[in-house]
């Protein structure tokens, strides 16, 4: 076997390019700037000193001070950040921007389609906990275990069990997957809509729990309304921990005070912070403060996405990048040009 000469060096030659632009490459992204550029109240007080330091030693970039007014090629957002007040010049900077939060309605489609960097949403970090929050509220609906002081004789427990329940799941993402898998072994029936996830079929009728699980867009804004609760049982269940706005607030308390065996467990609203009082007087609703998300470790998985999004941009080609987060970057939930999903 013979080796053609022009072949071997040619060879050699496109060996030595690689490793100079590997180098090259290594030099350049060893001096990138880091810096978070808002932050959420539910994070310990140590939260940005912890992150600012595993970043650098982990990663082995800098990352600023949260009050740093200095430029960085990396962001790190959050639901406060309002992208669109970002300056020119700090976007033609970054290369990457890493929003660590499943929700990401602060984000236009204009936006997401204007830059050139990638942006990555942490879905994964909020998905087991907002997926626990509604199963626990869930069980806590239809099976709150009785607390009994003495032997009780008649032994009663009048319940609805979880086996005779029609269950209305809107969204087929990382929630509604977890949720689909938890139920559908559990229940009578769960329904599943989502058009971009080839699952059109939107069907209210006689469910017992409607589960908002999805992002915000204008298409879905009030989807949950008047017309659809009322396709529901007498004494529906409705859990929105997703977005506020995906129910109309209105309407909600216009069936919840004409049918006192509904019930709604909110943890979002249309605004927030939320003036609770505007519930005043209603018996057959739960609230909290946005917090199915927030669980124990959530400032350690929030530090470890960040830094491993940081690691793997540092070490990948843009091209692989791009197709290990695929479903992460908000790019790729464009649709119609300016619609995001």
């Amino acid at each position: 076997m013979f080796l053609r000469k022009g072949s071997l060096v040619q060879r050699f030659e496109n060996a030595v390019i690689l490793i100079k632009n590997l180098n090259m490459k290594n030099e350049t992204l060893s001096k990138i700037l880091v810096k978070r550029i808002s932050s959420s109240p539910y994070f310990s007080s140590s939260f940005n000193n912890r992150e600012m330091s595993a970043v650098s030693q982990i990663t082995k970039v800098e990352m600023l001070p949260f009050d740093s007014s200095e430029m960085a090629d990396i962001l790190i957002t959050n639901t406060h950040t309002e992208v669109e007040s970002i300056s020119a010049e700090q976007i033609k900077r970054t290369q990457l921007m890493i929003h660590p939060n499943s929700g990401y309605d602060n984000f236009s489609a204009e936006f997401v389609k204007r830059v050139n960097f990638p942006i990555i949403i942490g879905n994964p970090i909020r998905a087991h906990a907002v997926t626990n929050f509604i199963l626990s509220a869930l069980m806590n609906h239809y099976s709150p275990i009785p607390k009994q002081n003495s032997w009780s004789k008649e032994r009663l427990w009048p319940r609805k069990l979880l086996s005779e329940l029609t269950i209305l799941i809107i969204g087929y993402g990382h929630i509604g997957e977890l949720l689909k898998k938890s139920l559908e072994s559990l229940v009578a029936e769960v329904r599943v809509y989502d058009p971009y996830n080839n699952l059109p079929n939107c069907d209210f009728k006689n469910c017992d729990v409607v589960i908002p699980a999805c992002s915000l867009n204008s298409k879905n804004f009030h989807f949950v309304n008047l017309q659809r609760l009322m396709e529901c049982q007498e004494n529906f269940l409705l859990i929105n921990a997703a977005r506020g706005a995906l129910v109309n607030t209105i309407d909600l308390l216009n069936v919840l005070n004409k049918r006192p065996e509904a019930f709604a467990i909110l943890d979002v609203f249309e605004r927030e912070p939320c003036d609770f009082q505007q519930f005043n007087g209603l018996k057959n609703i739960s609230l909290s403060s946005h917090i199915a998300g927030v669980y124990k470790n959530i400032d350690s998985m929030t530090i470890d996405f960040n830094t491993t999004v940081i690691k793997n941009f540092k070490k990948m080609p843009i091209e692989n990048f791009n197709q290990y987060y695929k479903n992460m970057i908000l790019k790729n939930r464009l649709i119609e040009k300016d619609f995001l999903i």
